[in-house]
Protein backbone atom coordinates (compact mmCIF):
# COMPACT_ATOMS: atom_id res chain seq x y z
CA UNK A 1 0.00 0.00 0.00
CA UNK A 2 0.44 3.80 0.00
CA UNK A 3 2.49 5.00 3.00
CA UNK A 4 3.06 8.63 4.24
CA UNK A 5 6.65 8.42 2.35
CA UNK A 6 4.70 7.94 -0.93
CA UNK A 7 1.96 10.06 -0.05
CA UNK A 8 4.23 13.24 0.59
CA UNK A 9 6.08 11.95 -2.46
CA UNK A 10 2.93 11.99 -5.08
CA UNK A 11 1.53 15.24 -3.39
CA UNK A 12 5.15 16.69 -4.56
CA UNK A 13 5.09 15.34 -8.04
CA UNK A 14 1.50 16.60 -8.37
CA UNK A 15 2.88 19.91 -7.57
CA UNK A 16 5.61 19.74 -9.92
CA UNK A 17 5.75 16.40 -11.79
CA UNK A 18 8.85 18.01 -13.26
CA UNK A 19 10.79 18.12 -10.37
CA UNK A 20 13.99 16.52 -10.43
CA UNK A 21 15.19 13.82 -7.33
CA UNK A 22 17.03 16.54 -5.39
CA UNK A 23 14.01 18.83 -5.11
CA UNK A 24 11.55 16.09 -4.76
CA UNK A 25 14.16 15.02 -1.55
CA UNK A 26 13.63 18.78 -0.17
CA UNK A 27 10.09 19.32 -0.34
CA UNK A 28 9.24 16.11 1.14
CA UNK A 29 11.98 15.52 3.83
CA UNK A 30 13.33 12.42 2.52
CA UNK A 31 16.70 11.14 1.69
CA UNK A 32 17.51 11.36 -2.10
CA UNK A 33 17.97 7.65 -2.35
CA UNK A 34 15.05 7.16 -0.58
CA UNK A 35 12.99 9.12 -3.53
CA UNK A 36 15.06 7.69 -6.28
CA UNK A 37 13.94 4.21 -4.53
CA UNK A 38 10.02 4.96 -3.46
CA UNK A 39 9.71 6.61 -7.22
CA UNK A 40 11.27 3.53 -8.70
CA UNK A 41 9.11 1.16 -7.23
CA UNK A 42 5.81 3.60 -7.43
CA UNK A 43 6.42 2.92 -11.59
CA UNK A 44 6.99 -0.79 -11.20
CA UNK A 45 4.03 -1.34 -9.29
CA UNK A 46 2.27 0.13 -12.10
CA UNK A 47 1.01 2.69 -9.25
CA UNK A 48 2.89 5.51 -10.82
CA UNK A 49 1.54 5.14 -14.64
CA UNK A 50 2.69 8.08 -16.12
CA UNK A 51 4.37 11.52 -15.88
CA UNK A 52 2.94 13.29 -18.69
CA UNK A 53 1.17 16.54 -18.89
CA UNK A 54 -2.71 16.65 -17.81
CA UNK A 55 -4.61 17.96 -20.71
CA UNK A 56 -7.54 19.69 -21.12
CA UNK A 57 -9.24 18.34 -23.63
CA UNK A 58 -11.75 21.66 -24.77
CA UNK A 59 -8.02 23.52 -25.12
CA UNK A 60 -6.49 21.02 -27.31
CA UNK A 61 -9.39 20.80 -29.57
CA UNK A 62 -11.66 18.12 -28.37
CA UNK A 63 -14.04 20.28 -26.47
CA UNK A 64 -17.22 17.28 -26.84
CA UNK A 65 -17.25 14.75 -24.01
CA UNK A 66 -19.91 11.72 -24.26
CA UNK A 67 -20.63 8.47 -22.24
CA UNK A 68 -21.56 5.53 -24.04
CA UNK A 69 -23.01 2.46 -22.74
CA UNK A 70 -23.04 -0.75 -24.91
CA UNK A 71 -24.39 -4.30 -24.66
CA UNK A 72 -22.21 -6.73 -26.12
CA UNK A 73 -23.56 -10.19 -28.18
CA UNK A 74 -22.23 -13.31 -26.64
CA UNK A 75 -18.88 -13.90 -27.13
CA UNK A 76 -17.64 -10.56 -27.92
CA UNK A 77 -15.86 -8.95 -25.19
CA UNK A 78 -12.55 -9.40 -25.96
CA UNK A 79 -13.13 -8.79 -29.25
CA UNK A 80 -14.92 -5.54 -28.73
CA UNK A 81 -12.55 -4.47 -26.23
CA UNK A 82 -9.20 -4.77 -28.44
CA UNK A 83 -11.70 -2.69 -31.38
CA UNK A 84 -12.28 -0.12 -28.63
CA UNK A 85 -8.66 0.02 -27.51
CA UNK A 86 -7.42 1.22 -31.42
CA UNK A 87 -9.90 3.94 -31.36
CA UNK A 88 -8.17 6.93 -29.73
CA UNK A 89 -11.42 9.11 -28.63
CA UNK A 90 -12.26 6.50 -26.30
CA UNK A 91 -10.62 7.58 -23.28
CA UNK A 92 -11.48 4.60 -20.66
CA UNK A 93 -13.24 1.74 -21.33
CA UNK A 94 -15.39 0.17 -17.78
CA UNK A 95 -16.83 -3.14 -17.43
CA UNK A 96 -20.21 -2.29 -15.54
CA UNK A 97 -23.28 -3.84 -14.08
CA UNK A 98 -26.61 -3.15 -14.73
CA UNK A 99 -28.40 -3.43 -18.61
CA UNK A 100 -25.25 -2.55 -20.71
CA UNK A 101 -22.00 -4.54 -20.29
CA UNK A 102 -19.13 -1.41 -20.98
CA UNK A 103 -19.61 2.02 -20.15
CA UNK A 104 -17.10 4.26 -22.25
CA UNK A 105 -15.86 8.11 -21.94
CA UNK A 106 -14.79 9.50 -25.55
CA UNK A 107 -13.70 12.88 -26.40
CA UNK A 108 -14.81 15.09 -30.08
CA UNK A 109 -14.40 17.82 -31.71
CA UNK A 110 -17.29 18.70 -32.53
CA UNK A 111 -20.94 17.26 -32.33
CA UNK A 112 -20.78 15.87 -35.89
CA UNK A 113 -17.42 14.56 -34.97
CA UNK A 114 -18.99 12.50 -32.09
CA UNK A 115 -21.84 11.35 -34.46
CA UNK A 116 -19.32 9.82 -37.12
CA UNK A 117 -17.65 8.40 -34.07
CA UNK A 118 -20.51 6.93 -32.64
CA UNK A 119 -21.48 5.20 -35.66
CA UNK A 120 -18.74 3.48 -36.26
CA UNK A 121 -18.88 1.90 -32.92
CA UNK A 122 -22.63 0.68 -33.22
CA UNK A 123 -21.04 -0.55 -36.12
CA UNK A 124 -18.45 -3.02 -34.65
CA UNK A 125 -20.70 -6.54 -35.00
CA UNK A 126 -19.66 -7.11 -31.44
CA UNK A 127 -22.01 -4.36 -30.54
CA UNK A 128 -25.83 -4.93 -29.71
CA UNK A 129 -26.88 -2.00 -27.98
CA UNK A 130 -25.48 1.47 -27.43
CA UNK A 131 -26.75 4.26 -25.76
CA UNK A 132 -25.34 7.71 -25.40
CA UNK A 133 -25.33 11.07 -23.26
CA UNK A 134 -23.45 13.67 -23.78
CA UNK A 135 -21.85 15.87 -20.93
CA UNK A 136 -23.10 19.66 -20.90
CA UNK A 137 -20.44 20.64 -18.91
CA UNK A 138 -17.99 19.29 -16.18
CA UNK A 139 -18.20 20.05 -12.39
CA UNK A 140 -15.66 18.02 -11.41
CA UNK A 141 -12.64 16.42 -12.60
CA UNK A 142 -10.10 15.22 -10.05
CA UNK A 143 -6.71 13.52 -10.57
CA UNK A 144 -6.61 10.13 -8.33
CA UNK A 145 -3.09 11.68 -7.13
CA UNK A 146 -5.50 13.91 -5.23
CA UNK A 147 -7.30 11.40 -2.94
CA UNK A 148 -4.14 9.76 -2.01
CA UNK A 149 -2.88 13.06 -1.03
CA UNK A 150 -6.04 13.86 0.82
CA UNK A 151 -5.54 11.23 3.22
CA UNK A 152 -2.68 13.07 4.08
CA UNK A 153 -4.32 16.25 4.84
CA UNK A 154 -3.18 17.75 1.25
CA UNK A 155 -5.93 19.89 -0.88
Amino acid sequence: MIDSTDERLIAALRQNGRASITELARVTGAARGTVQSRLERLVRRGAITGFGPDLDAAAVGFPVTAFTTLSIRQGGHDSLVRRLTDVPEVLSIHVVTGSSDLLCRLAARSNDHLHDLLQSIVAMPEVGRAESQLALSTLLERPLAGLVSAADGEP
